[in-house]
């Protein structure tokens, strides 16, 4: 059994409509934004960062720390193929019924992005199936620490409820391991085909399930 097809299996849906994975990012070491400078800011509180569905005039930005985000991953190439193309139309992506983009911003550089997270249907299934998933989830390196990563996913799962979804999918690469850690604190489980350990050193990408939305 093939990976893509042990995910539809633990999700209950037939494979042939599902031609292609996504992924979920929260980059390690990426390099987005160098001028910003939080330290220079000063001592930061959760009321400093809002996070609110994403603006029309943000989208250069956002789209931009997502390219930024993986592609500091030596395997963004292969992996992270399909989050590449979609970003060539962010826009109409997060604009389709069941999806949403969802943004961190610090009122403290009057309103920048500095995270984001993506939220819509598994490819190629209608939002009606239930079965959604969480993308294109970054956090500015120089804002990560200070739980922003776990906020932008508590209002995933929140706005995923609210959209009809049951289940929800996330794609990340091996080498996000303090993402998938996160993922898996938030009730995801990896999903594992024929017993093959996917996990640090692993050039496969790691496919995660939350099976029931509370």
């Amino acid at each position: 059994m093939g990976i893509g097809a042990a995910i539809l299996a633990a999700a209950q849906v037939s494979p042939k409509i599902y031609p292609g994975l996504n992924s979920a990012v929260i980059p390690n070491d990426a390099n987005l934004n160098p001028g910003l400078n939080v330290a220079a800011l000063g001592m930061m509180t959760a009321e400093d960062i809002v996070i609110e569905p994403l603006n029309q005039l943000d989208v250069p930005t956002a789209s931009e720390m997502v390219r930024q985000g993986i592609g500091a991953y030596e395997e963004a190439g292969t992996v992270l193929a399909s989050t590449f193309r979609r970003l060539e139309k962010f826009r109409d992506v997060y604009d389709a019924p069941g999806s949403a983009y969802i943004t961190a911003k610090d009122k403290r550089l009057h309103g920048t992005v500095i995270g984001g997270a993506g939220l819509g249907p598994l490819h190629g299934l209608a939002p009606s199936e239930g079965l959604g998933e969480i993308r294109d989830l970054v956090v500015n390196p120089e804002w990560r620490g200070h739980g922003i990563g776990a906020r932008l996913l508590k209002r995933c799962l929140e706005d995923a409820k609210r959209l009809g979804y049951q289940r929800l999918y996330l794609e990340a690469t091996p080498q996000m391991e303090k993402a998938r850690k996160l993922f898996m604190r938030y009730g995801f489980r990896p999903v594992t085909t024929g017993g093959a350990k996917i996990g640090q050193g692993s050039s496969m990408p790691c496919y995660y399930i939350l099976e029931t939305l509370t």
